[in-house]
């Protein structure tokens, strides 16, 4: 009878849509690989500078975060990233500091001078990079008005770096700017926790040692 009960749990279980927690986590370095070297710092843009509401790096629960919608000031200098002036593109890869499984990214696009269209790649090595998401259009915030974050996902991928390849800048073409900015960057961390699927096949498989260890004793 246990055994029966057993694997009706681990059925049900197993029919559940498969979800993994995760937590934010902040690069820590960042290259800019194209756009020029920019008119701010590149570090504004995962050092929680500009955010009203800030969060601990591979702590705080990133569903639970974002579900607050954490703003972004539309102060620039030491807040934000801009590319060189009069660049439409712009590229920056972002290290995470060691390999781990990423499955999002949340996205500031800065109210003025914001990224039209971006292309989301990841790499192990820095050298060799895949794609993880294509042709995104990020928000067109209102200029001067504090600004949340759009949020991408992807699969739980092992990876180390992220490339923002940013083009389509600035979105709104009257801005007095022509470039591409950066708020904050943040991204969503898989918590090392089994899915339900994987919980699932865990109880069938002590299921089915349960059964055979009471035939044998039988």
């Amino acid at each position: 009878m246990l055994v029966k009960s057993s694997i009706a749990a681990a059925i049900a279980l197993s029919l559940l849509s498969p979800a993994q927690a995760g937590t934010v986590v902040s690069a820590v370095n960042a290259t800019v690989l194209s756009g020029g070297s920019g008119e701010t710092d590149i570090a504004d843009t995962y050092n929680l500078f500009g955010l009203f509401t800030d969060y601990v790096s591979g702590v705080t629960d990133y569903d639970a975060y974002f579900a607050t919608n954490p703003l972004h000031d539309t102060a620039f200098e030491g807040q934000e990233w801009f590319s060189n002036p009069g660049t439409t593109s712009a590229s920056v890869a972002y290290d995470l500091g060691s390999v781990q499984t990423i499955q999002g990214l949340a996205f500031w696009n800065e109210d003025g001078t914001g990224v039209g269209q971006l292309n989301v790649l990841g790499s192990t090595d820095g050298i060799s990079w895949f794609n993880l998401l294509s042709n995104l259009t990020p928000t067109n915030n209102p200029f001067k008005v504090s600004y949340g974050a759009d949020l991408y996902n992807w699969a739980p991928t092992a990876l180390r770096y992220v490339r923002l390849d940013m083009s389509a800048c600035p979105q709104d073409i009257s801005d007095a700017y022509i470039g591409c900015a950066v708020g904050e960057v943040a991204f969503n961390a898989a918590s090392n926790i089994p899915e339900p699927s994987t919980f699932a096949l865990s109880l069938l498989g002590l299921a089915a040692t349960a059964a055979l260890r009471r035939r044998k004793d039988a």
